[in-house]
């Protein structure tokens, strides 16, 4: 019995070349996975609110959305407002509005504090576009999150504003 045991091989050869292989291969996917997991979210994201609300018929992207947004948020908006919400040139946000006043979803009127300066608001029809769009993104938030508890969701947050303020 003894002599058998002995002859037996215990433990096969661990093959360290492939055991670093695994694991460089596991922490690579793991930190491409993080990047494209997040492109994945904003992606879809951006495809259903924009789906939802036909913004490609109306020739709409994602930064006309986000000015919808930062307008009616912002009391007498300014371009220079959205300028400094989007981190984004003035001749480029200088465009944008120019689309959205060509869409007659804004107005522009000159300040009654700096004639320098025009104020940006919504028409009849940007009101109507925007509830349209808030109500797009309660849809695509409740698809989005219908698996979730709100531990889930309160942790996804916490985490990516994290990520945020590293970023900055």
């Amino acid at each position: 019995m003894q002599q058998h045991l002995h002859n037996a091989p215990l433990v096969d050869k661990i093959n360290y070349s492939n055991l670093i292989d695994i694991v460089n291969h596991l922490v690579t996917t793991m930190k491409s996975s993080l990047p494209n997991t997040l492109f994945m979210l904003m992606q879809s994201y951006r495809v259903t609110t924009r789906d939802a609300i036909n913004a490609n018929d109306l020739g709409l992207n994602a930064m006309h959305v986000r000015c919808l947004h930062i307008i009616a948020a912002t009391p007498q908006c300014t371009a220079n407002d959205i300028v400094t919400q989007t981190q984004r040139d003035k001749a480029q946000i200088a465009r944008l509005i120019k689309e959205l006043l060509a869409l007659n979803l804004i107005n522009k009127c000159a300040s009654e504090h700096d004639k320098r300066c025009f104020i940006v608001s919504f028409t009849a029809s940007g009101t109507a576009l925007f509830n349209k769009l808030l109500n797009a993104e309660r849809q695509v938030n409740e698809q989005m999150c219908k698996n979730l508890n709100s531990t889930q969701i309160n942790d996804f947050l916490n985490t990516a504003q994290t990520m945020i303020k590293n970023m900055q």
